[in-house]
């Protein structure tokens, strides 16, 4: 049975969409299908996306008016795509804002997580970043924020990745930093990046410290590494109060499979109340390629539990930071308790890949991958529908050969319909785009 892949190269095939810059959408019978674009004159990305209760959802991406600097957007749109408000944050000529995540919280409002950029290291030439969370209500309104100071100045940089709101009303933020300021690293020749993760209390004050073992941060707020040279923290879930898993990549030697060779896989931990890892890491990958981890869910019930981690298989490269590794889909599932299920490449498409984000398919009985597939001059944005095995069904893509299109978050309906979000490239502008698509992909009913 041959894989089905629908293609929407917009600039050969609906010139409509994106003559002259201009946000033109596309709404298929009844609105149970559309292409919308949201944004304002200069370039708007996309980020992530929630779906509310109600068929209304909220679309985070950041916006740059040309001469000012990067602001977050939130924009909150109805079932068929239409917008009902939107909100920005961050000063209209302060520091550029880097939108990173959107999470719900229990109490209906929700978490905006963003990077600040501040300048430069001139001792080493990277960005200095620090992370800003922002608590908001269902109409976009600021409850409260916090910045967290690069811990009180101690740390020279960092970059988070996601936030995840607990049942307890505080929340985790994880990610990295580009410096050797966190962890003390005695045996690694070349440490470029360092794995952290943080939980907050409701009130926005810190809880714990998570390190890359047992041993506490020392006076200094460091702790010891395993030796890793590059990864990240990539996503922290609450399996209970008492119990969290934390999904990372890293090219820390695996130990117990006699691995000697540095090339990044999948790291699984679990941590106590207190952010300590209390178990063994669990490791997935292939042992001579390079993994990178982008997502990782909890996978409902309806589909078994347990855990779906979602990334990039590409040639190892060497110690070397590499955002945008190129490369092979790679999946790997895992039951409630982290026991490996299956792993591997998504087998059966071809081209070259920047995995994205997964979300569970409960109506179509298993699951929605989004990336972006390399063209000979730019990207375009490719969604996946696989089956329990993780299997290919069909192929969707979005944009054009020649322009950098993007995918940010995909969600399936309770009637098996899809909402993707992504980032289109027009002439000379990025837009917001949302799709509504039916349950095989399609721009039709």
């Amino acid at each position: 049975m041959s894989l089905r892949r629908n293609s929407y190269i917009f600039l050969g095939l609906l010139a409509v969409l994106c003559a002259c810059d201009t946000k033109q959408d596309f709404e298929g019978g009844f609105q149970n299908y559309f292409v919308k674009y949201y944004g304002e004159d200069g370039n708007q990305d996309a980020v992530d996306m929630v779906v509310n209760a109600d068929g209304t959802a909220l679309l985070l991406g950041n916006t740059q008016v040309l001469g000012r600097n990067k602001r977050m957007v939130l924009i909150k749109v109805d079932a068929r795509g239409e917008m009902l408000w939107q909100k920005r944050y961050g000063a209209m000529d302060g520091n550029d804002e880097n939108a990173q995540d959107l999470e719900p919280t229990a109490d209906g409002n929700f978490l905006v997580l963003s990077n600040t950029l501040y300048g430069t290291d001139p001792s080493t030439n990277d960005n200095v970043y620090d992370f800003k969370v922002l608590r908001v209500r269902g109409d976009g309104s600021v409850i409260d924020s916090m910045y967290f100071g690069r811990n009180n100045g101690k740390w020279k940089t960092l970059f988070a990745y996601s936030i995840t709101a607990l049942s307890n009303g505080g929340f985790t933020v994880t990610g990295n930093s580009a410096d050797e300021s966190i962890y003390l690293d005695p045996d690694s020749d070349s440490d470029l990046e360092d794995l952290f993760a943080l939980g907050f209390n409701s009130d926005f004050t810190r809880a714990w410290t998570t390190v890359e073992d047992a041993i506490p941060p020392d006076e200094e707020g460091r702790g010891q590494s395993l030796g890793e040279h590059i990864g990240s923290g990539i996503k922290i879930l609450e399996k209970s109060p008492a119990e969290f898993y934390w999904f990372t990549y890293s090219d820390g030697l695996w130990s117990t499979q006699g691995d000697t060779q540095y090339e990044s896989n999948f790291n699984t931990w679990r941590l106590n109340p207190e952010g300590l890892s209390n178990a063994e890491v669990m490791f997935s990958g292939d042992p001579v390629r390079r993994e990178q981890m982008v997502a990782a869910i909890q996978v409902p019930a309806a589909l078994g539990g347990g855990y779906y981690e979602f990334g990039t298989s590409a040639i190892n490269n060497g110690i070397v930071v590499n955002p945008e590794a190129w490369g092979d889909l790679y999946f790997c599932r895992r039951n409630s308790t982290r026991g490996l299920i299956d792993e591997g490449v998504v087998r059966g498409l071809s081209g070259s890949f920047l995995a994205h984000a997964v979300a569970p398919a409960v109506y179509s009985n298993g699951f929605l991958l989004l990336g972006h597939e390399k063209t000979t001059l730019g990207s375009t944005i490719r969604l996946v529908q696989v089956d329990m095995a993780s299997t290919p069904r069909w192929t969707a893509t979005f944009g054009a050969f020649d322009k950098n299109s993007r995918g940010a978050a995909v969600a399936e309906l309770p009637d098996g319909r899809i909402l993707l979000l992504g980032t289109i490239e027009l002439e000379t502008q990025r837009k917001i785009a949302l799709f509504k698509l039916n349950a095989q992909g399609e721009l039709l009913d």
